[in-house]
C-alpha cells in the first residue's frame, strides 16, 4: 500500500472555535439528554469544587430531578429514582451568592435548607427563566452551554404531589427522569458517547471514512471502548483499518492501535482473518468537536511511514437518535 499516496490523499486541516471550553465542564447524561454545564471557578470557587466532589464521587449517578416547575426551575441531587434521600457525602458550605451570577435561563444554583443561606451542599436546580428574586440567597456557580432543550424537556413533563413514607413531593414527574451518569469532561472537546456512532467522512474527501462504534467492554474496568472501522480506496485498491480503545466516561478523545490485514486469503464479515494475518500499523487519534464534528489524526510507522490530522463530518445517526440540536 502507498502510505505517502494516502498521506497526500488526506490532507491537513484542524478544528479551532468550535471547541468547547475545556476548564471545569461536567456533563450530566440523563434520562432524556446530555447536560453540559461550565462552573464559574473563578467567582464560585468553594461552590464549584464541592459540585465536582460530588460528581467525582459517583454521587449524582442515579439521582433524579425531584422538583420539576414549569416556568421555574428543574431541581436534583438528594434523592434517587425511589425518592429515597441519599446521605450528603459533604458538610454545608457557605454563600457565595454576592458574587457567583444572577438566576438566567440556564444557570445552575445550589439550593438551600429553610432560607439558610450557607446550606448548600448536595441539591442543586436549573433556572427555567430569569428568575432575580433568587440572587441575593441563591448561590450560582455555572451555565448550561448544552443541552438546553435537555432542560426544556425536563421542564415540560407533567408533575404531581406524591408521598413516600411520611415524606410529601410537591412538583414530581410521573416518572424522575434520573443522572444515569455524572462525569468531568477532560479536554476542550466533545465528551464521547453512544450518541456519536455512525459514520463519519473527512470533509474534502468524501470517498473515504469511518464506521464509529461505541461499546461497553466487559473486559476492563472502565467499561467503555471506541471501535472504529477506516475505509478508503488507493490507487485502486481497497484499504481496511481498524482500531479501538478504551476510555472513561468525560474523554474527549482516546489514542488506539491501527491494524490491518496482511492481505492474503478470502475475508468476510463472517469469515474475519486469522490472528496471525492481523498487523499492527501505527496510530490513530480521535478527538470529537461537537455531536457532529471530529478531528482524526494518525502515525502510521508498520507499512511505509505517513502522518496527517484532517476534519471528518458525521453522514449517519444511530437507530436511537443523535445529540439534541443545541
Amino acid at each position: 500500500m502507498n502510505w505517502k499516496t494516502l498521506s497526500l490523499a488526506l490532507g491537513a486541516s484542524l478544528l479551532g472555535s468550535s471547541a468547547l471550553l475545556a476548564q471545569d465542564r461536567v456533563w450530566l447524561d440523563t434520562d432524556l439528554g446530555p447536560i453540559f454545564i461550565q462552573l464559574d471557578r473563578e467567582n464560585t470557587p468553594i461552590t464549584s469544587q464541592n459540585f465536582l466532589d460530588y460528581v467525582e464521587a459517583g454521587y449524582y449517578d442515579g439521582i433524579v430531578f425531584h422538583r420539576v416547575i414549569n416556568n421555574f426551575v428543574i431541581q436534583a441531587g438528594g434523592f434517587d429514582r425511589n425518592l429515597q434521600a441519599r446521605t450528603p457525602i459533604g458538610p454545608t458550605i457557605p454563600s457565595e451568592s454576592a458574587s457567583g451570577g444572577d438566576n438566567l435561563p440556564g444557570s445552575i444554583a445550589m439550593a438551600l435548607r429553610g432560607g439558610d443561606a450557607n446550606s448548600g451542599q448536595n441539591e442543586f436546580y436549573i433556572n427555567t427563566r430569569p428568575n432575580p428574586n433568587l440572587d441575593e440567597l441563591f448561590t450560582v456557580f455555572g451555565q448550561v452551554v448544552y443541552g438546553q432543550s435537555t432542560v426544556t424537556a425536563i421542564e415540560q413533563l407533567g408533575t404531581a404531589t406524591s408521598f413516600v413514607g411520611n415524606r410529601r413531593f410537591d412538583d414530581v414527574p410521573a416518572s424522575p427522569p434520573a443522572i444515569q451518569r455524572a462525569s468531568i469532561i477532560n479536554g476542550d472537546g466533545f465528551p464521547i458517547m453512544p450518541a456519536l456512532a455512525g459514520s463519519w467522512f473527512e470533509n474534502s474527501n468524501p470517498g473515504f471514512g469511518f464506521n464509529v462504534e461505541v461499546a461497553q467492554d466487559i473486559f476492563s474496568d472502565d467499561g467503555a471502548r471506541l471501535v472504529v472501522y477506516w475505509y478508503d480506496y488507493i490507487d485502486g485498491e481497497q484499504l481496511w483499518l481498524a482500531g479501538n480503545g478504551s476510555y472513561t466516561y468525560g474523554d474527549t478523545e482516546v489514542t488506539m492501535e491501527l491494524t490491518t490485514w496482511d492481505g492474503f486469503g478470502e475475508v468476510g464479515f463472517q469469515a474475519p482473518p486469522p490472528g496471525d494475518q492481523i498487523i499492527s500499523v501505527g496510530t490513530l487519534t480521535v478527538r470529537f468537536l461537537s455531536c457532529n464534528a471530529a478531528e482524526f489524526s494518525y502515525e502510521i510507522t508498520g507499512l511505509g511511514s505517513a502522518s496527517d490530522a484532517f476534519e471528518v463530518s458525521r453522514l449517519s445517526l444511530p437507530e436511537s437518535g443523535g445529540c439534541p440540536a443545541d
